[in-house]
């Protein structure tokens, strides 16, 4: 049964998985009943913010008390660790959240690491889901470098989230599975990286925190109806028990 919380509601799970929805208030659309769903299908852990919406969402200044991007964190490089009191306190009570479940998932993992999942939504033309890991594709080849190595990094310094061989994996059979229904491509950090370290996704490999997390950009084909979405749901929980 889901717990009602300031943010939205939580789920204890009883798997080494983290479902999490930053933006399931009306910026990420259906992006919470993905996470709900997959949940169900996982036996994971759950939560998800439906209250709190981006400042540049156009219902933000109705309720500017519920406004917060739960996606961007604040890091501090001269402290190397993040900032909490810049940001709205519900959003440090979301992560403190995410943290515990993170830490009671570990039991039912074999390598003691937990496996936290964030699920966003995104409007693209050709591409069905981006994998974010703090990795991104080498020029549209197979090559998948982090912020280490990769020539746009810019000044991101955010570590791989998770290895590249099963970040490979899921891409592939992702792919397969969206070619063959919607004709589009799945692709790698090519909208969103995830390797800034103001990104959630990198909340779980800094300040001691040693476990797994991915994030998967749904486009809006792949949500356009009830039809669309089990079939999401399904081609995610079938590779997610595969390869993770």
């Amino acid at each position: 049964m889901n717990e009602n919380t300031n943010y939205g509601y939580k789920k204890t799970g009883s798997s080494k998985f983290v479902i999490v929805a930053p933006h399931a208030a009306g910026d990420d659309l259906k992006s919470g009943f993905i996470a709900k769903k997959l949940a169900q299908e996982l036996n994971a852990y759950l939560v998800v913010n439906k209250f709190y919406k981006k400042p540049n969402n156009s219902q933000a200044l109705k309720n500017p008390h519920q406004v917060e991007d739960f996606n961007e964190l604040t890091w501090s490089e001269k402290k190397e660790k993040y900032l909490w009191s810049k940001k709205n306190p519900v959003m440090k009570e979301f992560f403190q959240d995410i943290e515990k479940f993170s830490y009671q998932a570990k039991q039912f993992s074999s390598n003691n690491k937990a496996l936290i999942i964030y699920i966003h939504s995104f409007t693209s033309d050709h591409i069905g889901i981006d994998i974010g890991a703090g990795a991104k594709h080498h020029n549209f080849s197979n090559k998948i470098f982090g912020s280490l190595y990769h020539k746009e990094k810019g000044d991101n310094h955010g570590k791989i989230t998770l290895p590249i061989n099963l970040i490979k994996k899921i891409k592939k059979e992702l792919e397969k599975k969206v070619k063959i229904k919607y004709n589009l491509t799945t692709t790698v950090g090519y909208q969103y990286s995830g390797w800034s370290r103001q990104s959630a996704v990198q909340f779980h490999c800094h300040e001691g925190r040693n476990d797994y997390s991915i994030q998967f950009e749904i486009s809006q084909h792949l949500r356009r109806s009830k039809s669309d979405l089990d079939y999401t749901i399904q081609i995610l929980t079938e590779t997610i028990k595969k390869y993770l």
